[in-house]
C-alpha cells in the first residue's frame, strides 16, 4: 500500500468518527458553527488573498479579497436561515427530512484556491457532512491556510475534530485515492477537465463543473452605457480567471459595434491589430493540450502583451481582439482564455449573432453560461431558448451575474454545474442543498 493510500485511509477513519458525532447535532449547533467559520473567513479574507496571489502568481489581491468574502459571507447570508437538519419542510403531503450525505471529497483549483476551499467547507458542514480536500499543488499553502482557518473556527464553535481534513502532500495518486475511497459518499470537483472527468470516474456520485467559453450577445437595442462597463468589470475581475468570464462579445449591428469599441477604448480597453492578435495567439495557448498557457492565466494585460512582443499603456485594463469566427478551430482567440483578453465579432443580423454564440458554446463551453444585453424581452428569451447554456444572465456582467446573489437571485456559488451538455449531473449553482441526503415521508392522501 502506497503512502498516499495509507494517508487517505487514515483520514477516512477520522472522518467517519467525526461524521458519527456530527449526525447528532441540532440545527442551532450547526448554524453556530457555520457562523463562526464565516466570521473567521471574513476576518482573514485579505491575508488569504495575499497568500493566494503570492503562491500562484494568478489574479490580483483586491479581487481575491472579494472572492473570499463572497465564498464566506455572501454564501452564509444565503443559507443562514435554511433548514438542513431533520424535518426541513412539508409540501403536498410529503415531509422532507435532511440527513448528511457523508464524507465529501473536494478538489479545488489554482485559480480560486482560498475562496473555493472556504466555500466548500461551509456548504459541507451546513449539512453536517465532513470534508476531505485535495488542493491544486500550485496553491497548496494558501489552500491549507484557508482550510485550517475553517477547521479551527468550526471546532472552537463545537464541531467534532477532523470534520475538515486535507491532503498534505499533493499528488495525482493522492487525489485519485481520495476520490475513489470506499468511504467517500460524494465528490465535488472544481478544476480542469481532466480532474472533473476523474471525479465522474471515481465510482461515487459527483458534482463537477465544465469549461466556460462564455459568449456575450449585444443586440442592437442594448444600452451601451450599461454594456461596456459591465463587460469590462466582468472580464477584468481577478484578471479573467473565473470560468464564467466573457470570452467573445458578439454584435448584430456594425454601427453599434463601432460605437461600443470606441467606448471600450475610452474606458480602458486596448484594441489590438490583426498583427498583435497573431502575436497573442502564438503565446496564449498550449495548442497540444488545447488549453490556455499557464504563462498568461490570470496575468495583467501588460504582462501578456509583453510576452507576445508588443507593449501597451499602463492604464489599459484589457485587450480586445477582432475575431474572424466564434468557432475555436477557425479562430483560437474565440476559445476560453482565462485572462483579460476578449474577442469581438460582428454578425450580419440577430439570427446570425445568436448562431455565432451557439457555435462558440458548442465548441468549448456547452452547458455553462451565456450573456445577453438587450432591451427586448422577446430577444432575451429567443437567445436563451437557442444557446446551450444553463445560466443565461440578461443585462448583467457575466462573472458577477452567473455566480449568483449579487445581480439576481441565483444561488451564490463557486461551483457552477453545466448539466448534461457539460458532462455534469446538475445544471444548478451548487450550494448546501446539493449536499443534503433528503428522505421523504409521504402521507396517505387518497382512499
Amino acid at each position: 500500500m502506497s503512502n498516499a493510500t495509507t494517508q487517505i485511509d487514515q483520514m477516512a477513519k477520522k472522518a467517519l468518527k467525526a461524521l458519527e458525532t456530527f449526525k447528532g447535532f441540532t440545527q442551532e449547533q450547526v448554524d453556530a458553527i457555520t457562523l463562526a467559520m464565516t466570521q473567521a473567513g471574513v476576518a482573514n479574507e485579505r491575508k488569504l488573498a495575499e497568500m493566494a496571489v503570492e503562491e500562484t502568481g494568478i489574479g490580483n489581491v483586491e479581487d481575491k479579497v472579494i472572492k473570499n468574502h463572497f465564498g464566506t459571507q455572501v454564501v452564509y447570508d444565503y443559507m443562514k436561515d435554511g433548514k438542513s437538519v431533520g424535518v426541513i419542510g412539508e409540501e403536498d403531503g410529503v415531509i422532507s427530512i435532511a440527513e448528511p450525505f457523508g464524507i465529501i471529497a473536494a478538489v479545488t483549483p489554482t485559480t480560486n484556491p482560498t475562496s473555493t476551499t472556504m466555500f466548500k467547507c461551509l456548504i459541507s458542514l451546513k449539512g453536517r457532512n465532513v470534508i476531505i480536500l485535495a488542493f491544486h499543488p500550485r496553491a497548496q499553502k494558501c489552500s491549507e491556510a484557508a482550510a485550517k482557518l475553517m477547521l479551527d473556527a468550526a471546532v472552537k464553535a463545537g464541531a467534532p475534530a477532523d470534520c475538515i481534513q486535507w491532503v498534505t502532500e499533493p499528488s495525482i495518486e493522492a487525489t485519485d485515492a481520495l476520490m475513489k475511497h470506499p468511504d467517500v459518499s460524494l465528490v465535488v470537483a472544481t478544476g480542469g477537465g481532466a480532474m472533473v472527468k476523474a471525479a465522474y470516474s471515481s465510482g461515487h456520485p459527483a458534482l463537477g463543473v465544465g469549461p466556460g467559453g462564455v459568449p456575450v450577445f449585444v443586440e442592437k437595442s442594448a444600452k451601451l452605457e450599461m454594456v461596456v462597463p459591465d463587460v469590462i468589470a466582468s472580464k477584468t475581475f481577478d484578471n479573467g480567471t473565473i470560468c464564467s468570464s466573457d470570452q467573445s462579445i458578439v454584435f448584430d449591428d456594425k454601427a453599434v459595434c463601432e460605437k461600443a469599441l470606441k467606448m471600450f477604448e475610452e474606458q480602458g480597453a486596448y484594441l489590438c491589430s490583426e498583427e498583435e492578435k497573431a502575436k497573442l495567439e502564438a503565446i496564449m495557448f498550449d495548442k497540444e493540450k488545447h488549453v490556455p498557457s499557464m504563462a498568461i492565466v490570470g496575468k495583467r494585460p501588460q504582462v501578456i502583451a509583453q510576452l507576445a512582443g508588443f507593449s501597451i499603456p499602463e492604464d489599459r485594463k484589457m485587450l480586445l481582439v477582432p475575431l474572424s469566427t466564434t468557432h475555436g478551430e477557425g479562430d483560437w482567440m474565440s476559445r476560453e482564455k482565462l485572462s483579460p483578453v476578449l474577442g469581438w465579432y460582428v454578425a450580419e443580423n440577430k439570427e446570425a449573432a445568436i448562431a455565432a454564440c451557439v457555435e462558440q458554446l458548442e465548441f468549448g463551453g456547452a452547458g455553462h453560461s451565456a450573456v445577453v444585453f438587450t432591451e427586448n424581452e422577446d430577444v432575451a428569451i429567443e437567445y436563451a431558448l437557442n444557446v446551450h447554456a444553463n445560466r443565461v444572465v440578461w443585462n448583467q456582467p457575466s462573472v458577477h451575474g452567473t455566480i449568483g446573489a449579487l445581480y439576481n437571485t441565483l444561488v451564490p456559488s463557486l461551483t457552477l454545474g453545466c448539466g448534461a451538455r457539460g458532462g455534469n449531473i446538475t445544471t444548478e449553482n451548487v450550494g448546501y442543498k446539493n449536499l443534503l441526503n433528503i428522505k421523504r415521508v409521504a402521507r396517505r392522501s387518497a382512499e
